[in-house]
């Protein structure tokens, strides 16, 4: 109700920019709800807390039985097919329809494996793995194959402003940096209030985007996904 009320008053006050501010504001409050359960995610993929915190906000604005027309379920919008595969890297049973749209913490801990095997498929560039998060991985190497690379496909498609999936990639990353300036997903902010007044807090730097938790000089992974599909809110056709 008090959501309502402030959208109402901002919508009478300043109009549809406000609207949207507050919209924005209550969709980062609704995220960083869902807090511990983005961290335990996140320890578990070795993925840092505010890149899921991003991919949460655009993908379903934190609301646990989002649903998109194409079928991605849930809070980081997981296909059925990405989900059990997911669910099966980490020994758990298939998840139902009705599951992925009501247990939270299952949902988090399914898309944030996906996450981390798009990954270790494609390396560690942050933009180029949400690309495959939205588009899909097989789709992503077709377009890739097709400009002559990630490079040269991102390079045209960032000149021209003309592609949803690079747009949502760096809309991830930027929602991503904001929950990392806010501190409450990462618990900084927690941190820093406990501290002495006038001390520094002792909480370290945030993780890098996207960066694992092993070995950074590892590199990553070429198996291929077991889910071509995507993971993501709208399976979109153009690049």
């Amino acid at each position: 109700m008090l959501g309502l009320a402030l959208l109402g008053l901002a919508g009478w006050i300043e109009g549809p920019t406000v609207v949207r501010q507050v919209t924005s504001l209550l969709g980062l409050q609704r995220v960083e709800s869902h807090a511990e359960i983005l961290r335990e995610a996140a320890r578990e993929s070795g993925l840092d807390p505010c890149l899921l915190a991003g991919v949460m906000y655009v993908e379903s604005r934190g609301k646990v039985g989002a649903e998109s027309s194409a079928g991605a379920l849930g809070l980081l919008q997981l296909m059925p097919a990405a989900a059990s595969d997911a669910a099966e890297r980490l020994h758990l049973p298939a998840p139902t329809r009705a599951v992925l749209l009501t247990d939270a913490r299952l949902n988090a801990r399914l898309g944030a494996n996906h996450l981390k095997q798009l990954f270790r498929s494609l390396g560690r560039d942050p933009e180029r793995v949400l690309v495959a998060y939205n588009a899909g991985r097989g789709r992503l190497l077709d377009w890739e194959r097709a400009a002559g690379g990630w490079s040269a496909w991102r390079a045209k498609h960032a000149e021209r402003g003309d592609s949803a999936t690079l747009a949502y990639a760096q809309d991830v990353l930027a929602f991503a940096e904001r929950f990392r300036e806010r501190g409450v997903v990462s618990g900084a902010a927690q941190s820093t209030r406990r501290a002495t007044p006038g001390l520094a807090s002792e909480v370290g730097p945030p993780n890098e985007v996207g960066g694992a938790a092993s070995d950074p000089s590892t590199p990553p992974s070429t198996a291929p996904t077991t889910t071509e599909g995507k993971a993501s809110v709208e399976n979109r056709s153009r690049p």
